[in-house]
């Protein structure tokens, strides 16, 4: 039977992954207190026809608020290098290029071959934004940074990234603590399964993965960022997020951790 390539037809993104663009396409109308507005995602939720009842409210909220979070953490990383770079790790249908370029940034999401090639068609159409493919263990694309030596660059490894489990996250790190150049910062999802957190030891604030079985991995290369680091009210909102998430082991606001490699 010959085999046919749709690249129209839509990837099958998971559930969390629909919910995030109905939070955002739907957010302006649902939680208008948030301020939240994403015309790109509205288009995009028209295409992947994702209504906004197919979601609870107590979904979308808390993923809405997320994104924002988000986006205003980016924000403060190109309002520190406007001409930095971002770089976005299998994020699926995310379309937060559109919602924090300034003109000037530069991003790349990183995605595997199927969603790339049905991504291609809809990606904004400036020279500033690009997408790679590859799959979630291949690793070779950190060498292409060596290219952009000195260049400030952020690398988003949230949402289905975090869900790769320990192991693949192990490895990323590892190669992260390797090959990354000095000043790269990583933003991170820490799962209740996936407990990245600083060592205290003598103050030191690298980065520990701790294991549901007790095993501890250091990464003393990687530099977590306290919550104090950020500029007012961000660092008030991050650390109101993170205590939530704390609390709330099983909810939807994941902490967020910011590392730096040094």
């Amino acid at each position: 039977m010959k085999m046919t390539f749709n690249i129209d037809a839509a990837p099958s993104f998971a559930r969390r992954e629909l919910a995030g663009v109905a939070a955002c396409a739907y957010a302006a109308d649902a939680f208008p207190d948030l301020g939240f507005h994403d015309e790109e995602a509205r288009r995009l939720a028209r295409v992947l026809d994702v209504g906004r009842a197919g979601f609870t409210e107590q979904e979308l909220r808390p993923l809405a608020t997320r994104a924002r979070l988000v986006d205003d953490v980016v924000r403060d990383f190109f309002r520190r290098h406007p001409d930095g770079l971002a770089i976005g790790l299998f994020s699926g249908p995310c379309t937060r290029f559109s919602r924090v370029d300034n003109g000037l940034l530069h991003w790349i999401d990183i995605d595997v071959p199927r969603v790339i090639a049905w991504r291609l068609r809809r990606a904004p159409s400036t020279p500033r934004y690009a997408l790679a493919a590859a799959s979630p263990g291949c690793d070779h694309w950190i060498d292409q940074l060596s290219e952009a030596h000195g260049w400030p660059t952020l690398i988003l490894g949230l949402g289905l990234f975090s869900q790769l489990g320990p192991e693949r996250i192990s490895a990323f790190l590892t190669q992260a603590s390797l090959r990354l150049g000095t000043g790269v910062e990583l933003l991170l999802d820490a799962t209740p399964c996936l407990r990245l957190r600083p060592s205290a030891a003598r103050g030191a604030r690298h980065v520990e993965l701790h294991r549901e079985g007790g095993g501890v991995e250091t990464f003393p290369w990687l530099r977590v960022l306290d919550e104090d680091d950020y500029p007012e009210p961000l660092g008030a909102r991050v650390r109101t997020t993170n205590g939530l998430a704390r609390f709330l082991r099983k909810s939807q606001l994941p902490i967020l951790r910011h590392l730096r490699r040094v």
